[in-house]
């Protein structure tokens, strides 16, 4: 379990429930509080129970064994106790965020969130269950709700660092940079030494394509936490960018070492083998990919970029297998990439030239027609759909497909920012002019 900022504080409440001055189980409460502050968790426990035998009412005494165990990560035995407490007293607040800490441990968090509502409910000062409510509902992705609870965190109490993060994170899943930003900057004007922010701050600045100050947040974040394998992918996804392949390899490879769960981590170094012509090893690569991304929570309601892409491993993929001339898998593997991703413009057009590399001149039109549908701004999907019709008035001797085909280098000229690209299109232009095929 990962998160940011100390777990809530193991409680031993401050007025205890005792029972009269001649009850013996008052002392065995107060003796195992005694050592409870020593750090002698064994000879408190010891001393709780006896409490417990003598008064088994006594609320405070399971109250303070239940925290005691949670201090020794005792949970189950912990949840018992505290779940006994709030049976005999179900208003102390204290019982709730103890036991919610328990199950945060386990990993329950649907248990832990309803403890933390108790507790803010019996409690609306209760900064600590606040904060750990919004941790909670980030790792539920309830963005709203982890924004709320952290806001109210931040009100009681505005130097909690781990509160403006966990707001940030909500922030950012929501597609708000702007906040993000400014909670990320927050949290770290508390926090400086606060790595995963950093490692936002990164994420944002790639977004917005500040690649530079990008690889300044990825440095800081690896400096501060040199294991954080996600600082690496990033930074190798920056690199690759940057048209810096070396590094980029550097990169992606440490952070394969460090965390091989990562489907995204294999996509980036698939694509980078793919740029490298090492067709192999980017099979190899975006095979793990789907793999790890067909056991990853790809359904997450996140507007992060960088989050799973199945879509794209498989158009990935099908370049490589292009690449190979394993026409009909790439073929196949494009249209999987279509199907995930109906709006993507790109998928459509690479499915578009594979099919016409493939062979399949109509179904390649119609689907680089579509991608000129969904964006009519990019130049290689008037590339590839000029090469089919100079494929068909090859095969037909219909004059007509080549004023189609100088129409698309006509776009290709306007829309290009590659001067070979556009000097390509001129030269085929001169050529059907000199042959007579255009005037």
């Amino acid at each position: 379990m990962s998160r940011i900022g100390s777990l809530m504080a193991v409680i031993i409440a401050a007025s205890l429930v005792l029972a009269s001055c001649g009850d013996s189980s008052a002392e065995y409460l107060q003796q195992g509080d005694t050592y409870y502050d020593r750090g002698q968790f064994v000879e408190a426990i010891a001393e709780y129970t006896k409490a417990i035998e003598s008064n088994p009412s006594l609320v405070a005494a399971y109250t303070h064994r239940g925290a005691v165990y949670n201090a020794r990560a005792e949970w189950d035995l912990a949840i018992a106790d505290l779940t006994k407490a709030i049976q005999l007293d179900p208003n102390r607040p204290d019982n709730y965020q103890n036991r919610a800490f328990a199950y945060l441990a386990k990993e329950k968090y649907e248990l832990a969130i309803a403890d933390l509502d108790k507790t803010v409910t019996l409690d609306p000062k209760a900064v600590m269950a606040f904060t750990n409510l919004s941790w909670l509902y980030v790792q539920n992705r309830q963005w709203d709700k982890a924004i709320e609870s952290a806001t109210k965190a931040i009100e009681l109490n505005p130097r909690l660092y781990d509160a403006y993060y966990n707001r940030g994170v909500a922030y950012y899943a929501r597609g708000d940079m702007k906040n993000a930003l400014a909670d990320m900057d927050a949290a770290l004007a508390l926090n400086p030494n606060l790595a995963p922010a950093y490692n936002y701050l990164g994420k944002v600045n790639v977004i917005d394509s500040n690649f530079t100050q990008a690889i300044a947040d990825f440095n800081k974040t690896i400096d501060l936490d040199p294991d954080m394998a996600e600082a690496y992918k990033m930074r190798g996804l920056v690199h690759i960018v940057l048209k810096d392949p070396q590094h980029a390899m550097a990169d992606l490879n440490k952070s394969v070492e460090l965390d091989d769960s990562d489907p995204m981590a294999y996509l980036y170094r698939g694509h980078l083998n793919n740029a490298n012509e090492d067709y192999d090893r980017a099979i190899d690569d975006l095979d793990r990919a789907l793999v790890l991304a067909s056991t990853a929570n790809a359904q997450i309601v996140s507007k992060d970029p960088f989050h799973v892409d199945i879509s794209s491993m498989y158009l990935e993929r099908a370049i490589s297998k292009r690449s190979k001339q394993l026409l009909n898998e790439a073929v196949e593997d494009a249209r999987k990439a279509v199907e995930l991703d109906p709006g993507s413009a790109l998928k459509y057009g690479t499915l578009g030239e594979i099919l016409i590399t493939n062979a399949d001149i109509e179904n390649g039109l119609a689907a680089i027609n579509k991608a000129i549908g969904i964006d009519p701004t990019i130049a290689e999907n008037y590339i590839n759909r000029a090469a089919a019709y100079d494929i068909l008035a090859q095969q037909t001797k219909d004059q007509r497909y080549y004023a189609l085909l100088a129409a698309d280098l006509e776009k290709v000229i306007e829309l290009s920012k590659d001067p070979l690209q556009v000097e390509d299109a001129r030269a085929s232009l001169r050529y059907m002019q000199s042959k007579g095929y255009i005037q």
